[in-house]
């Protein structure tokens, strides 16, 4: 937590961003807490559900196309007219249209944030030293922490008191917030500035001709699809598992969503405590545990044992976004990172897009507990595909 302060202290324009991601992240997750308990209500089925979480990914495959414009716009402009047109989504959002309508915006607002990633994440190294990588994307971890640590309980209490509009008025609120904060960085301009820049559909083949032909760069991508394809069913099945299995409420199941976002806040201060230990090694690490965690809740006989394992899952996953934000980062050409960056959202995107409906229809069919051991099982044997690659690089 040293390290993180004291990163926060010495680069100003660093410190912008992070506030900027704090605080808009905190309303999205619980803008997301709230129209998931919204939808579940109003609905009654995993389907339902599931389509909310696939409205809120398949716009993520637009990674590549993101990622290549990225690499070529300048960087502080592109977020804050992402921020600015998120807050106006979110006020719509707050009138609760019908199902079909509201699915939309959230599409809309999936869009944006994909477009918002890969523009953050290209930034990141024009705003700290090279050494401070690891330990920059670490204390970011912690920012997007607040996504889950905060947003979710925050989420569950204002929708048990006051409804979900009330949680996407505030969402709307914190965007503008973050676009305010996100207008004190410098020009950022992309790294080819001043010559002629390929086309956009030549820019996205190239950049995934770059990926298909380095092995680690392949790997840790492959990774996240598949390790996502797996545990995301939690997205789903989770609110089942809390209310209907283990009998909590809507606030409770805020509080068990919450402990995913302390284990992430844990595994990024892990990273810190580690700064010596190579990405890679770090990376299959949190695969390993995001799929330990995984399994074991769909086992937890108590509520207060599925937090714990809830837990142990985002230990794994602020280890894994750590590392492998560094990992391209580090190992990337400069020109050529916003467009891996997109190509990792979108892997991110399919591998969700792939859960939701299997999700939805698993927990259907079976039970929200099966679903889970579906779900761990799968995850860690990718982990295992996945260790030698990564050990050799580490």
């Amino acid at each position: 937590m040293a390290t993180a302060l004291s990163l926060l202290r010495s680069q100003p324009r660093f410190r912008a961003l992070w506030l900027a991601i704090a605080i808009s992240y905190t309303g999205s997750g619980a803008t997301q807490t709230a129209l998931t308990l919204y939808v579940a209500e109003q609905q009654g089925t995993g389907v339902a559900v599931g389509a909310l979480v696939l409205a809120m990914s398949l716009p993520q495959l637009l990674g590549p196309l993101t990622g290549a414009l990225a690499d070529r716009v300048e960087l502080r402009r592109a977020m804050v007219l992402c921020d600015l047109a998120q807050a106006a989504c979110f006020a719509l959002l707050a009138t609760l249209p019908p199902l079909g309508p509201l699915l939309g915006l959230v599409a809309v607002t999936a869009a944006l944030q994909t477009i918002y990633g890969p523009a953050r994440s290209t930034a990141i190294p024009a705003l700290v030293e090279e050494d401070q990588l690891l330990a920059a994307n670490a204390t970011l971890g912690i920012a997007h922490n607040f996504n889950i640590v905060v947003g979710p309980p925050l989420g569950g209490a204002l929708f048990a008191l006051f409804g979900p509009a009330s949680v996407l008025w505030l969402n709307a609120a914190s965007f503008l917030v973050s676009a305010l904060l996100t207008t004190r960085l410098p020009l950022l301009l992309p790294s080819g500035a001043g010559e002629t820049p390929e086309r956009i559909w030549a820019s996205i083949r190239s950049g995934l001709r770059y990926v298909a032909g380095n092995q680690l760069i392949r790997t840790v991508l492959l990774a996240l699809f598949f390790v996502v394809a797996f545990v995301a069913f939690d997205e789903v099945a989770l609110v089942f598992l809390v209310r209907d299995t283990l009998g909590g409420s809507s606030t409770v199941f805020g509080f068990v969503t919450a402990a995913f976002g302390i284990g992430m806040l844990a595994g990024s201060l892990g990273i810190l405590a580690r700064l010596h230990v190579p990405p890679p090694r770090f990376f299959l690490a949190g695969l390993t545990l995001i799929a330990l965690g995984t399994l074991l809740t769909g086992l937890a006989p108590l509520i207060v044992f599925a937090a714990l394992f809830q837990m142990i899952a985002g230990g794994g996953n602020g280890v894994m976004n750590g590392a492998g934000d560094t990992i391209i980062q580090r190992y990337v050409p400069r020109k050529m990172v916003g467009r891996v960056f997109g190509i990792g959202v979108a892997a991110f995107a399919l591998g969700l897009g792939l859960a939701a409906p299997v999700g939805g229809a698993l927990v259907d069919a079976t039970s929200p507990r099966t679903t889970f051991v579906i779900a761990g099982s799968g995850a860690l044997f990718v982990a295992a595909l996945a260790a030698p690659v990564l050990r050799r690089a580490a």
